[in-house]
């Protein structure tokens, strides 16, 4: 049995509506997400419901052990592509009719919201209801409220279309955001597992996730999440510091993760972590944007007990500037050897395939990989994980093709000339499923639905892979988050080019749209 600290314990006979919170991935992946933990806290401050957490590979409740049947609202974090098995084998485990058109006024509403559901739910519309497109705290109340409201809601969810962020498929939708995120959810009394075991840890450890800021607004022509959650915003020094000493009053954690989109770009990162390390918190965080680390906040980085700093080159300079990453290899160079001077480990990540890639950038690449390497001054000081280039919905790259042919003979050349022992690239086969998923339409449902029922082979999930061109019909068409479309073609072209475009920030809005 696993034993869990600041669980919620509520009577569900006392509440008007009884939703089930569901993470289609492992124990440890769900507890390291934020967003999993905001709708908990979010829907229990309401003592009309009660929110409980089921988690693959359970379709049961952690809190009462009930099924999915037995709630009303069974919502699904849609936060990777390849989860989209997992909520069918979760629905079918549950006692509720996998595909939407089977289901009753008996059964509940089937929603689901998270990255995936912002940026393209097309792949599964045939087993959701309703996606929450944006971000939880700016809907969930409304999206409650009409739930209560109806008789029926089932049979009447055209009545959720006037509530903004609920997506109801082949109708126009707009992403919702918390402008201000001091009106955002922090939750304080976060739940985290009492085992030692592994297998349930989250992936930070037993720590207090804080969460810094949300959005980005670099402009990595990859990035989804750096595109859609667009613009920057940030919660001010003090109510952070304020919020992380309270909660680990709470929760009796000594250690603080930093979540956000652009950590290190917090505008007083040094003062964060400097505040934090006097309240006596150890500090750890995802990767760290180059053009943001100094050799301050290495150095209280480093007092406050973290072992290993995160940075990502994805490749070389060339590449970069079609990928708009303003990092120079010189600037790398310099931000490990900091690192390696405070004893810190060093995980690089690299990716193959992007847009403009050629031969002779790969050969280049496995040099500069080596140079990286060579400054490590321990063994297996500097780790290295490469992941093949997928593009993503409401991006630039959206008109790319994935190009599985390219991809393997890449990842092949990579295996055969870089040999050291901490070094691992993410399987080819895979990244084509998460590419279909991605980018394709509702033709998807099929498959996904087949696959949970017997073996599809990837040569059937290729055979849908999508060949856009700029004046194709995307099948997100009807999700506007905020970027113009003409915004994104033209970054596109300037990308073939190597072109690149100035962060906002730093020099002035380029008219993206979100602002």
């Amino acid at each position: 049995m696993l034993l869990e600290h600041n669980a919620i314990v509520k009577d569900f006979r006392n509440v008007d509506m009884r939703f089930a919170s569901c993470y289609p991935n492992l124990y440890r992946s769900a507890m390291s997400s934020l967003g999993f933990h905001i709708i908990y806290d979010f829907l229990n401050s309401r003592e009309d419901i009660y929110c409980e957490r089921v988690v693959y590979p359970m379709s049961r409740s952690l809190e009462t052990g009930s099924p999915l049947r037995d709630f009303d609202v069974v919502s699904f974090s849609l936060q990777y592509e390849q989860d989209y098995f997992n909520v069918l084998k979760m629905l079918k485990e549950g006692g509720v009719p996998v595909k939407k058109k089977d289901r009753t006024q008996q059964d509940p509403i089937v929603i689901a919201g998270g990255p995936c559901a912002s940026s393209n739910p097309l792949p599964m519309t045939d087993f959701v209801d309703l996606f929450i497109v944006g971000e939880a705290e700016a809907v969930m109340d409304k999206f409650i409220d009409k739930c209560l409201e109806l008789n029926d809601p089932r049979n009447n969810l055209e009545e959720f279309l006037d509530i903004d962020g609920v997506y109801l498929a082949d109708n126009p939708v707009k992403m919702v955001t918390v402008p201000d995120l001091r009106n955002a959810c922090h939750p304080l009394r976060q739940v985290f597992p009492e085992t030692d075991n592994n297998e349930y840890i989250p992936a930070f450890g037993r720590a207090f996730l804080l969460e810094v800021s949300r959005g980005c607004t670099r402009g990595c022509r990859f990035c989804m999440a750096g595109c859609i959650f667009r613009p920057r915003r940030e919660m001010p020094l003090k109510d952070l510091l304020k919020i992380a000493e309270n909660g680990c009053q709470q929760t009796g954690l000594k250690k603080v993760a930093l979540i956000g989109a652009a950590v290190s770009d917090y505008s007083k990162i040094e003062e964060l972590c400097e505040g934090l390390h006097e309240q006596g918190l150890q500090i750890t965080t995802p990767s760290l944007r180059i053009e943001s680390i100094t050799e301050n906040l290495l150095e209280i980085l480093k007092a406050s007990g973290l072992k290993t700093i995160t940075i990502a080159p994805e490749s070389t300079w060339e590449v970069r500037k079609a990928a708009n990453k303003f990092i120079t290899d010189e600037s790398v160079e310099s931000t490990i050897k900091k690192a390696i001077q405070h004893d810190l480990n060093v995980k690089l990540y690299f990716m193959i395939g992007l847009p403009t890639e050629t031969t002779a950038d790969m050969e280049a690449m496995v040099d500069y990989i080596h140079k990286l390497i060579k400054l490590g001054t321990k063994r297996n000081q500097i780790k290295l994980s490469v992941n093949p280039f997928i593009p993503k919905p409401h991006t630039p790259f959206q008109w790319e093709k994935f190009d599985t042919k390219s991809i393997k003979s890449k990842a092949k050349y990579l295996n055969s000339n870089i040999k050291i022992r901490s070094f691992k690239i993410e399987n080819p086969r895979k990244s084509v499923l998460q590419y279909v998923l991605s980018m394709g339409g509702k033709e998807l449902g099929k498959l996904i639905y087949r696959s949970v029922q017997e073996t599809v082979s990837m040569k059937e999930w290729a055979e849908l892979s999508p060949n856009y061109n700029l004046d194709s019909e995307l099948p997100w068409k009807n999700i506007d988050v905020g970027i113009d479309p003409e915004f994104l073609k033209n970054e596109f072209q300037k990308a073939l080019s190597k072109k690149m475009t100035p962060w906002c920030e730093e020099f002035g809005c380029y008219n993206c749209g979100a602002c």
